[in-house]
């Protein structure tokens, strides 16, 4: 079968064997399968042994023996899943789990056919309900983070959420402000993903413009919080002015190649402001996510994404990293 890995820091389509499944395991046949922005970051850096792709979805094809779906089920399934009973599981910190990161799907969402253990076939995959689009399916757990990190920060109607970028991460984000019912700001330096945030709230390209906005919607008191999505240390060091007196600065992307800041900590201290980041969502949050998908409270379709063959793979990362698309699909040959 055909599958994109990495090597080297590269990502280059290889023919390698389909994968055998054992007890409670499935093969799954992929239909889509996003690309996340930790894809890309993964090749920037030349990440050792990364694994590809994991916003997928597709049908079963091959079930073993005790699988929980059954061959021809339309399935969408996530590529951690925690042990539920160490320490940082029972701290609600699954992310940190050890086992979380040692989990994964083979060979990655980028191929033809997936093997699904028996742990993510139990705890991180959903059957898809008959006229869901698998588009918006594989977009399960991208909306999973982006939930976790709205509830971390105690988003709640009545608060002003600054978001720093408004790509795929900051316009989902700006989707489930709106139905928290939080008032949400956003800053881009593109025209068009701040005319496209519109829809969620109130967006600039203008750093002072944003600061404005958060004084006028929140009655003077400043942002509730501010999210970075994107964004460089510098500009979060300005947004800690920004913020309400007790207000919260939302780490919620990597920062390469230079992730340090100086932080005023008599600031931090005296206006009990707080530096808060989120990862990876919890097995509750998935489910959360997949409902509101399902249900079409959500629609991550209003991203637009561009559908890519998976021999077009350098073309999908050129389109998210010129701001060609908010987000590209894969989609086996």
């Amino acid at each position: 079968m055909k599958a994109i890995l990495a090597r080297d820091g590269r990502a280059s389509l290889a023919r390698v064997p389909i994968p055998s499944i054992g007890d409670g395991e499935f093969l799954l046949a992929v239909e889509v399968c996003g690309l996340c922005g930790t894809d890309v970051m993964k090749l920037d850096t030349r990440a050792k042994g990364a694994v590809l792709g994991h916003e997928l979805c597709g049908t079963v094809a091959k079930a073993g023996p005790g699988s929980p779906f059954r061959e021809g089920a339309r399935v969408v399934v996530s590529h951690h899943v925690p042990c539920l009973s160490c320490h940082y599981c029972r701290k609600g910190q699954e992310s940190m789990c050890r086992q979380f990161k040692a989990t994964n799907i083979e060979p990655g969402g980028f191929a033809e056919f997936v093997r699904v253990p028996a742990l993510h076939a139990r705890h991180a995959a959903f059957q898809v309900p008959d006229g869901l689009d698998p588009v918006s399916a594989s977009q399960t757990e991208p909306l999973a983070c982006v939930l976790r990190n709205v509830k971390r920060i105690g988003a709640a109607e009545g608060d002003t959420i600054g978001i720093v970028g408004l790509g795929a991460i900051g316009q989902m984000t700006g989707q489930l402000l709106k139905l928290f019912g939080a008032t949400a700001a956003g800053l881009d330096l593109d025209a068009e993903r701040v005319k496209k945030f519109t829809r969620w709230g109130t967006a600039t390209s203008n750093a002072e413009e944003f600061a404005r906005l958060g004084r006028e919607q929140s009655g003077g008191r400043g942002f509730d919080a501010i999210i970075f999505s994107a964004g460089t240390p510098a500009l979060a060091v300005r947004c800690v002015s920004w913020l309400r007196d007790g207000g919260i600065l939302n780490v919620f992307a990597s920062f390469h190649p230079d992730p340090l800041m100086k932080l005023d900590l008599n600031e931090v201290y005296h206006r009990e402001l707080s530096v808060l980041s989120s990862y990876s969502p919890s097995l509750a949050d998935l489910k959360e996510s997949f409902d509101l998908i399902a249900r079409g409270r959500f629609n991550p379709l209003l991203l637009a994404p561009t559908s890519f063959s998976f021999s077009s793979f350098d073309d999908a990362v050129q389109a998210v990293k010129s701001r060609r698309t908010f987000k590209s699909v894969l989609v086996p040959e």
